[in-house]
């Protein structure tokens, strides 16, 4: 539909003329328009005294707007009725398509509708709604409405496709629920859901007439412990004023005798769910689990609770709950106390003195400094104040080492080394993370390595300190994996040749009824101990190689972050490419990316 709005206008000029009739017409009319569909027209030009231009101008301005009207598709149908066969078009609307005579054709021939009077069809495609008898009935080719039904595998879905009749006899809702109980299916029925879709005349495909309902699982027998299990994984925690806390990291979980450790809670058995036969559907089994005991722990009666037996470390491992004892030395560990080598956790309350050392099969704690002295530990090494190495101090741990500083020492650990001030002309092997990000945060002089990353305020020093940090793989671990993959196929193929061996010496002992010679009996003897042996091996070779596969996929993600200054002189390895640093870079992270180190502001 066009809207058209006409008004004269008396105006200097056209530009008046149209901002005027703007106004004007925003006034008159509700629907929405802008300046380009007013047209200004001039009607007459008025002249001042002596010929003279420049009094108002007579225009007609005129608003023209056409209103969009929704396309629809044209469409039909066809009714089968007593009197004969009908066909009605309804006329697309807009820009809608028009009812082709090819698709009628089409649903003409799926109705299996012969004689057809095309003239008359094509009449009711110049029609809008009005009913057209295009053919004659004929009962001899009168169909009934058809059903289909479709069982999903597990029962749990069933599925119903509809034909429509073609003059013959047609479903009813109630027809096609008889059906579904001549079926068997008599559970989940959506009946509403199908009543407000289905229409007789219409078909219908794989429609979801019913569903089963689902059993609920139960949940397995699980372990309630009563300490965190996860300590040894804490993350640096935050303080109020945004500073990071390394020395209260909460990694030592003391317990006293008679302390509850961990708790068992049953199983819980699922709920039987249904299918659309009406059938049970029985829930997934639930798992029963023993609460893991080892050392130094009291399992109760009914096994249901375990308590601690001695004052130590509480520690699991996936195996088995203990309670390691705890050292304690409270003073310097010097001549006078001797070495210390414990099955538990250590902590000293003063120094570990040049010299001396301290091996533990747990954790070690410091509170004072290590002067030259050598840390071996199980679990992680904690030093409250600094470690001078003087060349010969080394602190090793396979958990993560916290230190305040470290000054021309070696240090080694499978875990993260966490130093809050400076590492200073030393040796560093991490197998995860190095952080150095307190305080100073400086890295200067000697060699540090990390697996995953390594993260420092300022890394080397304006005198160009030689300075060298790496992170990823090294060639050594690469080696290490090749040759642990050679001797793992060696060793099969070892252990293959034995069972070949065994086998053969078990047929000759068959033939001979169960005897063989003195000395291929002792070969038999010594096959049998080689091939448990060798699966020993295997096994433990299996579970180094899984190892280094894991630092193999690590050392691909390395990464160097600088949080303020990388000096000059600085030497960065990833992998095994090297970068020298030959400019002064600020806040930069360093990477690895198509075969080769790149930087990128740090993040």
């Amino acid at each position: 539909m066009t809207i058209i709005e006409k008004v004269e206008i008396e105006a200097k000029n056209k530009k008046i003329a149209l901002e005027e009739a703007y106004r004007i017409f925003n006034e008159k009319v509700d629907d929405e328009f802008s300046l380009e569909d007013i047209s200004i027209e001039l009607l007459e030009e008025k002249k001042k005294f002596f010929g003279l231009l420049g009094g108002l101008n007579s225009y007609q301005a005129t608003l023209e707007l056409i209103e969009e009207v929704e396309s629809k598709d044209g469409e039909f149908r066809v009714e089968i009725s007593d009197d004969g066969i009908f066909l009605i078009v309804k006329q697309p609307v807009g820009n809608g398509r028009q009812v082709k005579m090819d698709a009628i054709e089409e649903t003409l021939e799926k109705k299996e509708i012969v004689e057809v009077d095309y003239t008359a069809v094509s009449e009711a495609l110049t029609l809008d709604g009005e009913k057209i008898k295009i053919a004659d009935r004929k009962a001899e080719l009168d169909r009934d409405a058809s059903l289909e039904f479709k069982l999903s595998k597990d029962k749990m879905e069933a599925y119903i496709s509809h034909i429509p009749p073609l003059g013959g006899r047609g479903f009813t809702v109630e027809d096609i629920m008889e059906e579904l109980n001549k079926e068997g299916i008599v559970f989940g029925i959506k009946k509403e859901e199908f009543t407000e879709i289905f229409n007789s005349k219409k078909p219908l495909e794989d429609f979801l007439i019913a569903a089963g309902q689902d059993p609920v699982p139960g949940e397995d027998g699980r372990i309630d412990f009563k300490f965190d299990i996860n300590s040894s994984e804490k993350k640096v925690n935050l303080l109020d004023d945004g500073s990071a806390d390394f020395r209260n990291l909460g990694r030592i979980v003391n317990v006293d005798p008679g302390d509850l450790l961990a708790t068992k809670v049953l199983a819980v058995e699922g709920e039987p769910g249904k299918n659309v036969m009406g059938e049970d559907v029985a829930p997934p089994p639930v798992k029963d689990i023993d609460i893991p005991v080892g050392e130094n722990v009291q399992l109760s009666e009914d096994g249901m609770s375990l308590t601690a037996v001695i004052e130590g470390q509480v520690v699991y491992n996936h195996n088995s709950i203990s309670v390691l004892d705890v050292y304690t030395v409270r003073s310097d560990v010097d001549l006078s106390t001797g070495n210390i080598d414990f099955t538990g956790s250590v902590i000293v309350s003063g120094n570990l003195n040049d010299g001396m050392e301290i091996k533990s099969q747990g954790n070690v704690l410091i509170e004072g400094s290590v002067y030259g002295g050598n840390i071996e530990a199980d679990g992680q090494i904690i030093i409250k104040k600094g470690f001078i190495g003087a060349i010969k101090g080394t602190l090793r741990a396979k958990g993560d080492i916290n230190v305040k500083f470290i000054e021309n020492g070696t240090v080694i650990t499978e875990g993260d080394l966490i130093v809050q001030d400076a590492i200073m002309h030393s040796t560093i092997d991490a197998g995860n993370k190095v952080v150095v990000e307190e305080k100073k945060g400086l890295i200067v002089g000697g060699k540090i390595r990390a697996t995953k990353e390594i993260v420092a305020k300022n890394i080397g020093s304006n005198l160009a300190t030689p300075t060298e940090v790496s992170v990823g793989i090294t060639p050594g671990t690469r080696d290490d994996y090749n040759n642990k993959n050679n001797l793992f196929k060696d060793k099969q193929d070892k252990l293959d040749q034995v069972i070949k061996n065994i086998k053969l010496l078990k047929e000759q002992r068959e033939k001979n009824n169960g005897k063989l010679l003195a000395n291929k009996q002792d070969l038999l003897n010594q096959l049998t101990r080689m091939r448990f042996s060798i699966a020993a091996e295997i096994e433990e070779i299996k579970e180094d190689k899984k190892k280094l596969e894991s630092k193999l996929e690590e050392g691909k993600e390395g990464k160097i972050k600088v949080q303020d200054t990388i000096y000059t002189g600085v030497i960065v390895n990833i992998g095994t490419l090297v970068k020298r640093i030959d400019e002064v870079n600020k806040f930069v992270q360093y990477y690895l990316d198509d075969d080769q180190i790149k930087s990128k502001p740090y993040s």
